[in-house]
Parts: C-alpha cells; sequence; structure tokens
C-alpha cells in the first residue's frame, strides 16, 4: 500500500525559506497545528517526540545547535510524518529518523509502499527487560519512555513491533509520547512489565518456544476480554492470585473468597470425604485434592466444574506469564495441566470435563 514521507525542520539555520537567523520550519507547507504542539513539547537535545493518530505517524528527534546568525544556542526539530491508508505499525516501520542537525540539503518529502507488519515473521527483540517495559508502557498509554539512545535509527521499526501487539482499542487511540534517556519515564505495573517481557523474550524461553510470548500475552488479553474485564484489571488479578496460591491456607482463603468453593460445600465434602481438604501438605496437594474430591464425587455443587475451570485457567494463565521472568523453569507454563492429567487421580471424563471449562476461558494455552 503507499505511503508518502514528508519531512520538516524547525531551526534557525538559514534555508530557501529563511536566511535571516529567525526560527523558522521549513518547508513552509504542513500541519500548523501539528507542528506548534511539537515545537511546545521540544526539549532538550536528543529526545525523540512521536505522535500516532489514524492515518498519520509522526517522528521528531531535537537537536541542539548554535544559530550562526547570532552565536545562540538553540534547540530545533527535525521530523518525519509517515501518513497513508495503512496501520500505525506499517507507517512507523517506515520511518528512517532524519539525522539530530538542521536541514542540509536534503529532500522533504518522498512515496513509498509498505505492508502490514502483522504478516512479517517475529523476530527477536535485542531489548533489555527495563527498557522493553518503559516502551511498553509509553507506547499503550503515550507519555515518556527510557532508552539507551533516542537516537537510535533502529527505534520506529523496534517501536512498530511493539505496536503490532496492542489490542484493537488500544491502537486505534491518539497517542503522543516521547523517548528520553535520562530514567525520568515513570515506572509500570504488571501489564506493562509483562507486555514488554512478551516482547522481548528471553533468549532462553525463544531458543525452546520462539511463540510463548505471544501465546502468554495472548492468553491473558483473551481473558480479560471473555471475563469483561480490562487488561490492567486481569493482570492486578493475576498477580494477587499468584501471592495467594503458595501455601494450603492461602489457596484455602482464596477459594472461599473468589466463590470457587462454597462454604456449604466443603463442609459436606468433608463430612464424605476420608481427609478434610484443608489437611493438604501445601497449596499444590491442596489443589489436587479439590480436583480429586470433585471428581469422585465427594466435593459436589451448582456448576462447580465451571468455577473450577475458570480458577485453573487464571492459574495457568498466571504461570505463563510468570515463565517469562522464570525461563529456566520449562515445565511452569502447564504445570497445573499436568497435576490435573497425573495427580488429581480423576477419571477421563471427569478431566476432560475440567480442560474444557479451561478452554472456555483461555483457549490459547492449549495452542
Amino acid at each position: 500500500m503507499p505511503i508518502e514521507l514528508r519531512h520538516a525542520w524547525l531551526q534557525k539555520h538559514p534555508t530557501p525559506r529563511s536566511a535571516r537567523g529567525d526560527f523558522h520550519w521549513y518547508p513552509e507547507d504542513g500541519d500548523g497545528k501539528a507542528r506548534t504542539a511539537l515545537a511546545a513539547r521540544a526539549g532538550e537535545g536528543g529526545a525523540v517526540l512521536w505522535r500516532i493518530e489514524p492515518g498519520r505517524v509522526t517522528w521528531a528527534l531535537s537537536f541542539a545547535e548554535v544559530a550562526p546568525a547570532d552565536g545562540r544556542s538553540y534547540v530545533g526539530l527535525a521530523v518525519t510524518t509517515a501518513s497513508g491508508d495503512a496501520p500505525a505499525s506499517a507507517l512507523l516501520a517506515a520511518i528512517t529518523p532524519l539525522p539530530a542537525a538542521p536541514w542540509r540539503d536534503q529532500p522533504t518529502s518522498m512515496t513509498a509502499e509498505v505492508a502490514p507488519l502483522e504478516a512479517c515473521a517475529p523476530a527477536p527483540v535485542p531489548v533489555a527487560v527495563e527498557v522493553a517495559r518503559s516502551l511498553a508502557q509509553g507506547l499503550w498509554r503515550g507519555g515518556a519512555a527510557t532508552v539507551p539512545d533516542a537516537a537510535e535509527p533502529s527505534l520506529p521499526r523496534l517501536l512498530a513491533t511493539l505496536e503490532t501487539w496492542l489490542p484493537d482499542d488500544v491502537r486505534a487511540r491518539a497517542r503522543s509520547g516521547a523517548l528520553v534517556t535520562d530514567g525520568s519515564a515513570p515506572s509500570s505495573g504488571p501489564l506493562f512489565h509483562y507486555l514488554g517481557r512478551a516482547w522481548a523474550l528471553p533468549a532462553e524461553i525463544a531458543a525452546r518456544d520462539p511463540e510463548l510470548g505471544r501465546r502468554a500475552w495472548s492468553a491473558a488479553i483473551g481473558l480479560a476480554t471473555r471475563a469483561g474485564l480490562s487488561p490492567e484489571a486481569i493482570f492486578d488479578e493475576l498477580e494477587a492470585l499468584s501471592r495467594s496460591w503458595n501455601t494450603a491456607p492461602e489457596l484455602a482463603a482464596l477459594l472461599a473468597a473468589t466463590g470457587t468453593v462454597r462454604a456449604d460445600e466443603l463442609a459436606a465434602c468433608d463430612a464424605r470425604a476420608p481427609a478434610p481438604l484443608a489437611a493438604a501438605a501445601d497449596a499444590g496437594r491442596l489443589w489436587s485434592r479439590v480436583v480429586h474430591y470433585w471428581g469422585r464425587g465427594f466435593l459436589a455443587g451448582d456448576e462447580l466444574d465451571r468455577r473450577l475451570g475458570e480458577l485453573l485457567a487464571r492459574r495457568i494463565v498466571a504461570d505463563h506469564l510468570f515463565h517469562l521472568d522464570a525461563p529456566e523453569q520449562p515445565a511452569l507454563p502447564l504445570r497445573y495441566l499436568r497435576r490435573l492429567r497425573r495427580e488429581a487421580l480423576v477419571p477421563r471424563a471427569a478431566m476432560d470435563q475440567l480442560e474444557a471449562r479451561v478452554a472456555e476461558v483461555a483457549p490459547e494455552v492449549f495452542v
């Protein structure tokens, strides 16, 4: 699909438009409102300003120079705008940043052909975890993100690959941000941490399963969509779940708090079963006992299989995400499915029934 690339400079150095040394844009024609907004955001030399909106992406690199006319220092902008009927990721990927310097006889416009970036094969993303986290938050919300070198020419294409990971409603929004090198960008929560980890997949995981990052991220976003929750809410929920599943008492409290096992169901189960549920030694064994007692009929209740399946799906999705922080544990993502199949000791029909419930909530984990 064809797009247009246009360049513009805000500077005091002479151009065909002005040789007097005054601040001016070259070339003269352009979106005055957008240029005014960019000029208002220009700060220290070296920072990148960007804006994404439907059909247009702007990339502006600020530079510090000394005006030849008066010998005074100033901060200018070298701006590239990609526009056309193409996704923002394709427009971003088409941008090669201008040098951080005033205009010096460069062409001011050109046309190019681009393809949707989603069709490109995945490739390793060589980004440190803290940079990936910061870029994820900045691209999603707008605002500042910290990078080692804001003038790095590969940054537009790098951000373009990250843009393809964002949900459709986020990509449809106009967003503005900046790339800084001084560490002033705000810290991020679990949503942006795991988006960054999934996108910039640890090398140990990428060598075994290059699609695990995309699968873990898709499972979490799918879980949010099916539960009617925002992505921020589901990631906060998964983080809280992980903190409540470390010991048997913690998991027992979680089962009660989430309504997965109700008090009357627990009391009836303990009266029928050979040992109380709470007698399990740790959280893993308690979960296996819950499933075992359900499969054997000791633990019963209306749609209990659905409630167990929903909680189990969250545990499995959480483990997919947490594996991105623990690549040395290859069995982590599916450990609770393995417990269902090997440790719960339930009839095959019951195992299939519970797996089907998990698949309703998080089908991505079975891919």
